[in-house]
């Protein structure tokens, strides 16, 4: 790993590696890549996104796209929303406002299409570790707690728990709680239009918009314990701890909505239980915010390393694992 550093650190240096890397990268879809090493910027590089896609890349790219902020894409960042949404749960707790382990229905009321025995067992904890026990039109397929399944539909009831337990909406609460406090300027909640030529129903309702600048801000923050400076944004200690760690016994690399890579056996949104960590060429102790496309923001505590990557589905099929391959070339 120390290769990774040393590597980076000399990366303005070798002129073969950064045409490499930016290679790479543009041939891969991407739009943005942003790496830190101890609160440094150490690579940022933005891309366009070739007008020759696949067709569905294409359409799902456009689809997410937003815009340029000050030249850098700005995009539906997909499912890293999810770990965002995890800390503004954890806020929300330490508030008093809610708590994990009571149920869904407590704060929102009805919501699937169990019995309302049935749904009142399904907590606030299991929307955070995917085992709600529940399929993707919200309903039954296995007891709370005994079955890991990624469900969006489900998970996306948390921005419910929010909103009317604060008395806020989504943007109101995670500008006041969080964005702010990061000077997370460029970043936002949309709806998003679903239907044809639009997200799939079982999508969020919202998408979050941002930028991969934001994005290392959020990791930085991450990085350094839920802290700003020496303010505690996030006083739940155990709760920001949790988070990081394995969350159940079905999917050893789940925590509450973030990706670790420390496992020896791992699921994906593809179900099936495979040996070995999520990303074999990836630092072992990353954790990872990642969203459809290859969209990822990496946070590597043993080497003080923040990696965004934002854009639309690489042509390399390996892209997570090969990525990390160039990084230590």
């Amino acid at each position: 790993m120390k290769t990774i550093i040393i590597f980076i650190s000399l990366i303005f240096v070798s002129t073969g590696f950064t045409d490499d890397l930016d290679s790479y990268l543009k041939e891969n879809n991407t739009s943005s890549f942003l790496v830190s090493e101890k609160g440094k910027i150490v690579v940022e590089k933005e891309f366009k996104v070739r007008k020759n896609l696949k067709p569905k890349s294409l359409m799902f790219f456009n689809l997410l796209r937003h815009g340029l902020m000050e030249g850098r894409s700005q995009e539906d960042v997909a499912s890293i929303q999810k770990s965002i949404v995890s800390i503004l749960i954890g806020i929300a707790q330490q508030k008093g406002l809610i708590d994990i382990n009571e149920s869904v229905t407590s704060y929102i009321g009805s919501w699937t299409q169990l019995s309302a025995e049935k749904e009142s067992l399904i907590k606030v904890r299991n929307l955070l570790t995917m085992t709600s026990g529940l399929d993707v039109d919200l309903n039954y397929n296995a007891e709370p707690g005994l079955k890991w399944l990624y469900n969006t539909r489900a998970y996306s009831q948390l921005i419910n728990v929010l909103e009317k337990t604060s008395g806020l909406s989504i943007n109101e609460l995670s500008s006041e709680w969080l964005f702010n406090e990061l000077q997370m300027n460029e970043t936002f909640w949309k709806e998003r239009k679903k239907g044809r030529m639009g997200f799939p129903k079982d999508s969020a309702k919202y998408g979050l918009v941002t930028t991969a600048k934001d994005l290392l801000k959020f990791g930085e923050f991450i990085l350094n314990g839920g802290e700003v400076g020496t303010k505690h944004v996030i006083s739940d200690i155990d709760f920001f701890d949790d988070t990081f760690l394995k969350s159940q016994n079905m999917n050893e690399a789940y925590g509450y909505l973030w990706w670790l890579n420390n496992s020896k056996t791992h699921m994906t949104w593809e179900k099936e239980l495979t040996s070995g960590n999520l990303f074999s060429r990836a630092p072992k102790d990353a954790i990872l915010a990642l969203g459809l496309g290859s969209r990822v923001l990496a946070i590597v505590p043993s080497e003080e390393l923040v990696l965004v990557r934002l854009g639309s589905f690489p042509d390399d099929k390996n892209f997570n694992n090969n990525l990390w391959d160039y990084l230590q070339k």
